[in-house]
């Protein structure tokens, strides 16, 4: 059986087993070494749109980031050399099966961080906006003997101890979902710098589909009589898809996607509330202006703790020619044979080859996907001066039988060295709905950023599972104190005198010198005035005759 369908554009994807479609592992989480930086711009903001509001950022520009990311349960890769050596040459071999007898999950995704912009709006709030491309797909719950005969093919079944035997542990799930997201966010504080601080934010997001679809199976017995031949019993499968043609249709451009000949759209909501423990915040100040200002090119905080509710909405696709959606006609036996001369070329003829061989209990052209809804819980202590450690939980909050693809619980812990042009960190995640252990590493330098969740499954270790990575580059503008020139304490923005140190009373300008005061004047005593003297006469200037004795009294 030959069959070539396509999910998600220029993805291939092929039948898990009997026609039915099933996505390929193929879709992504990560950037946990970036998560809860403090100089993550706009990456922030998608694990929490409250994280840009009193950042150390005024403004960040992402130019372009992309991440990639899968896992699975149920193969393994061991290599007997390391994959660059010389001479390596891969064999299917090398993927070993891990029979468990457990039911088995695989996932995939890719992301594509297009341009987008972060602005600081004065010191209590911020907006962004942002756009980015997702793809995942995800397949959960496939039992192992189904896993084994996807595998191996119908003409192992004997050899794996399947044949002629009734098969009736086999439910699965199996999502595909892709869309360009545009979004917008506003965060801002609630309270000043003090000990007990908050702050809130919100992203709004419009939603383009590129493409998607699901296959569920509620249960359906399931019992093989050679490589081309099977009987189904009592099929309870639901189907959905959007075709490929859509894209090959004559005269397709950027205005059919985007505009009204568009296959799906929707809309999403992210969000968040931060608290930091600031006992210490009253140190974070400088002297400036005739005050002491908050200093807000560090971080006050001693501990961080975060809520956010991410990727709330849905994608629904509606189209009359490329959007088909259909449930198998249950409660019957349906017997198939010469599996191997059935073949279609596209996903425009699977439901019509499906409604003959099985049969269709309904169709519609339309079905809603959700977005990963998503219950992100962090803390973040600050152990010394730019060393920090973060912890963050995620856990998976769409339900188990909803349409649409699903985030990975899992619960990280991330010590890292921060600084405003440098950080490096180093994540260890109880990953993959807490099933695997993964170390991973972030660098980030200057405007580059790059970094793995599971690092093993990146270099090539010897047994892996799974891998990760993502990059980044972007440019800052870090926030500083106010401009002072003259080194005087007065911002460049109020001093007068710009050349010259002053004071905050003078607006910058030196004070003025105590005013000269003159010497105290003698006081001269006053000139008295002239008395005219009349001049001497004669008798005036005749000699004074003596005296003549006083006469004795007897």
């Amino acid at each position: 059986m030959r069959l070539y369908p396509t999910l998600l554009p220029g993805a291939r994807a092929g039948a898990l087993l009997l026609g039915l479609l099933a996505a390929r592992p193929a879709a992504a989480q990560g950037w946990l070494g970036l998560a809860q930086s403090n100089y993550g711009g706009t990456h922030a903001a998608y694990l929490n749109p409250s994280a840009i509001a009193d950042a150390r950022h005024r403004a960040y520009l992402n130019l372009g980031a992309a991440n990639a990311n899968f896992y699975n349960t149920y193969l393994q890769l061991d290599l007997p050399q390391r994959p660059w050596a010389k001479g390596f040459a891969f064999q299917r071999e090398y993927l070993r099966e891990q029979l468990t007898g457990n039911a088995h999950a695989g996932s995939a995704s890719a992301e594509v961080r297009l341009p987008s912009l972060m602005l600081a709006l004065g010191p209590r709030s911020a907006i962004a906006l942002s756009s980015r491309v997702r793809a995942f797909a995800q397949v959960r719950n496939v039992s192992e003997n189904l896993a084994r005969l996807a595998r191996h093919g119908l003409g192992d079944a004997g050899n794996l101890g399947l044949a002629n035997r009734l098969l009736t542990d086999n439910t699965f799930d199996a999502d595909a979902n892709s869309y360009h997201e545009f979004a917008f966010t506003y965060a801002r504080t609630f309270t000043p710098n003090s000990t007990h601080f908050f702050k809130g934010g919100l992203t709004v997001k419009y939603l383009v589909g590129l493409g998607g679809g699901y296959v569920h199976n509620a249960g359906t017995d399931l019992q093989v009589y050679g490589r081309d031949s099977l009987q189904l019993r009592s099929p309870r499968v639901s189907y959905a898809y959007t075709g490929d043609d859509y894209y090959q249709q004559s005269g397709f451009g950027v205005g059919t996607l985007y505009g009204g000949q568009g296959i799906g759209q929707g809309y999403g909501a992210d969000l968040g509330l931060t608290y930091e423990w600031r006992p210490d915040y009253e140190r974070y100040r400088y002297p400036m202006d005739g005050t002491d200002l908050p200093d807000d090119t560090r971080n006050k905080y001693r501990l961080r703790v975060g809520l956010a509710l991410t990727d709330l909405g849905a994608v629904r696709y509606r189209h009359a020619q490329y959007v088909r959606q259909a449930t198998l006609a249950d409660g019957r036996t349906v017997q198939l044979g010469q599996l191997d001369t059935i073949s279609f070329s596209n996903l425009a003829t699977l439901t019509p080859t499906i409604e003959r061989l099985v049969g269709l209990r309904e169709q519609s052209n339309q079905f809603t996907s959700y977005l990963p809804a998503t219950l992100r819980l962090t803390a973040d202590y600050r152990l010394l001066e730019h060393v920090y450690a973060g912890l963050l939980w995620t856990q998976n909050l769409l339900p188990a039988r909803t349409i649409g693809s699903r985030s990975l619980s899992s619960l990280a812990l991330t010590p890292r060295v921060e600084f405003s042009r440098f950080e490096v960190a180093v994540p260890v995640v109880l990953a993959n709905n807490y099933r695997q252990l993964h170390v991973g590493a972030m660098l980030r330098v200057g405007p580059l950023i790059v970094g793995s969740d599971n690092l093993g499954g990146l270099v090539g270790l010897t047994g892996v599972s799974g891998a990760d990575v993502y990059f980044g580059l972007g440019l800052a503008l870090h926030r500083r104190h106010r401009k002072d020139r003259d080194g005087d304490l007065v911002s460049n923005k109020y001093d007068k005198c710009p050349k010259e140190k002053g004071t905050w009373a003078q607006r910058g300008c030196p004070a003025p010198s105590p005013a000269a005061r003159p010497a105290p004047a003698l006081l001269a005593t006053p000139a008295m005035p002239a008395v005219p003297v009349e001049p001497a006469t004669p008798a005036e200037l005749a000699p004074t005759p003596p005296a003549s004795p006083a006469p004795t009294t007897p």
